[in-house]
């Protein structure tokens, strides 16, 4: 990120997922970290990392889904475990920054021995360190990193993700373009490898309604200052807008104060944005529409474990705890090379079940499950990426919150 952060309204949950993090981009071309791993072996004990941000911009969003990984993580142990031990959860610092997730990473793989990875939360980290992840043969889940090129790169079967491809995103937001009546729109995003990945998946759904991108607006994400970028946008235009809450929302903010827009339609993130403390904008916000998935089924599935109020992102950090120990459970194996490749197989074509306890029954009588927990149909493609998703629409109220506005519909991969 700058992560995303999720939005509650109504008993809604809109999950901004993620991409980059810290206040700075980072490199576009890997920096790997240097570490000598040893080749995974088994001790009987699935032992999971979590890497999410504990300091930095994300904290607000990472903070509360611990809390989540280890209400999940113990109900799995109150059912019995897998392979007859408590599952262990080891938690480490995603951090502000990519030197500070790489940091994490390398004890996390070191030093505690790890057999999968949940995280993390920012797309722009995972690029960087999944592939060193599956180079040493630990299992990824991530429930929040969104970044379309994620599902490109060589994974062995190790990495999946229980948060949407921003591929569908890119669909809702082109219907909502599209229902303006425009043949041609401004798209502006941040230059670095999540906001290029979600402005091409936007182009590329927009062709296929017939409309082009006549002006494009790359945006420094480390910027401050947008008044000179919108200034030099044309008016009475309708506009695309993505980024992360962060320095997508300085841009939204920048371009409600020019007002030349006719209407602005932004990604999930930004319902993040809130303008309670700038009730001149407020006006023109009132142009704004946005998409974002549904997740209002997560949260009473969430609120379950918790006994608590579901926070964002807190049904897809469940799946990701569920899908690797019922994989972990089908294989009957600690090694990720062996029980990842079940974790798409969890997701689809066997009795359906909502729990590890009620999935793990099943799995016991010799049969096949299909997880459908608290984010819904998951139905992993062969990329470990879901392959639906419902989006809404959101706006500004007259007080300058995001509120829901309706329901957009279901969008399924290509």
């Amino acid at each position: 990120m700058v992560l995303r952060r999720a939005l509650l309204l109504a008993g809604l949950i809109i999950v901004g997922a993620c991409s980059s993090n810290g206040n700075s981009a980072p490199p576009d071309t890997a920096s790997q970290f240097s570490t000598t791993v040893p080749s995974p072996t088994s001790d009987g004990v699935l032992r999971l990392g979590l890497l999410i941000p504990q300091s930095g911009d994300g904290s607000t969003l990472g903070q509360p889904l611990v809390a989540v990984a280890e209400a999940a993580v113990r109900a799995i142990n109150d059912a019995g475990g897998v392979l007859g031990q408590p599952v262990e959860l080891v938690v480490a610092d995603e951090g502000p920054d990519l030197a500070a997730a790489l940091s994490s990473v390398d004890k996390l793989i070191n030093d505690e021995n790890i057999d999968a990875l949940i995280g993390p939360l920012s797309s722009n980290v995972a690029l960087e360190i999944v592939p060193t992840l599956v180079d040493a043969g630990i299992g990824v889940c991530s429930p929040a990193a969104t970044a379309v090129s994620l599902a490109d790169l060589p994974d062995d079967e190790l990495f999946v993700r229980t948060s949407a491809s921003d591929e569908l995103e890119g669909q809702a937001l082109a219907q909502i373009v599209a229902q303006t009546g425009v043949s041609a729109t401004v798209l502006a995003y941040p230059d670095d490898p999540f906001g290029r990945d979600l402005s091409e998946a936007i182009s590329r759904a927009l062709a296929l309604q017939g409309i082009n991108v006549d002006v494009s607006v790359p945006f420094d994400p480390a910027g401050s200052d947008y008044a000179s970028a919108v200034d030099s946008l044309p008016s009475d235009r309708v506009m695309t807008v993505v980024g992360d809450s962060e320095s997508g929302g300085r841009f939204l903010r920048a371009m409600l104060a020019n007002n030349k827009a006719s209407t602005i339609i932004v990604n999930d993130a930004l319902a993040a944005v809130d303008l309670a403390d700038a009730p001149e904008l407020t006006d023109a916000a009132s142009k704004v529409i946005g998409v974002a998935v549904d997740a209002r089924a997560g949260t009473d599935g969430v609120a379950e474990y918790l006994g608590a109020e579901a926070p964002a992102l807190g049904a897809p950090m469940v799946d990701c705890v569920n899908l690797l120990a019922l994989a972990s459970a089908f294989s009957g194996s600690d090694i990720a090379a062996e029980f990842m490749p079940q974790v798409i197989a969890a997701s689809r074509g066997g009795s359906a079940c909502v729990t590890f306890a009620t999935c793990l029954e099943i799995i016991e009588a010799g049969l096949n499950i299909d997880y459908n927990g608290p984010t819904g149909v998951l139905s992993l493609d062969a990329n470990g990426d879901p392959s639906v998703a419902t989006f809404v629409t959101f706006g500004f109220d007259d007080d300058g919150h995001t509120s829901y506005r309706g329901d957009l519909g279901v969008f399924s991969a290509p």
